[in-house]
């Protein structure tokens, strides 16, 4: 668990740079394979997230886990927002593609 604290800054930017990638294959088009591996690292990230912001409240880092958590927040609201609010493109994009 420690080891994933450390590299906190690393998985919130990776998550962005994986973000940007799964948007961007998901609505400019790409094969169902490749959308379906970038929302499962999309995932991970998410919950490596929330795993930092666990360990950071019970380690009493109070100012690094308001900030993991805002980052966190605001993750979940773009998977939100990307994911669900386009339902049924997501699903296309999922289980067909667009090849």
């Amino acid at each position: 668990m420690k080891l994933i604290y450390k590299a906190k800054w690393a998985i919130v930017i990776l998550f962005a740079i994986t973000f940007v990638a799964s948007f961007a294959v998901l609505f400019v088009g790409g094969t169902a394979d490749v959308n379906r591996y970038l929302l499962v690292a999309d995932i991970l990230l998410i919950i490596a997230q929330s795993a930092n912001v666990i360990y950071a409240l019970r380690n009493n880092r109070n100012d690094v886990a308001i900030t993991l958590l805002v980052c966190l927040l605001v993750s979940l609201a773009l998977m939100w927002a990307t994911y669900i609010w386009n339902w049924n493109y997501t699903v296309k994009a999922l289980t067909v593609g667009f090849d």
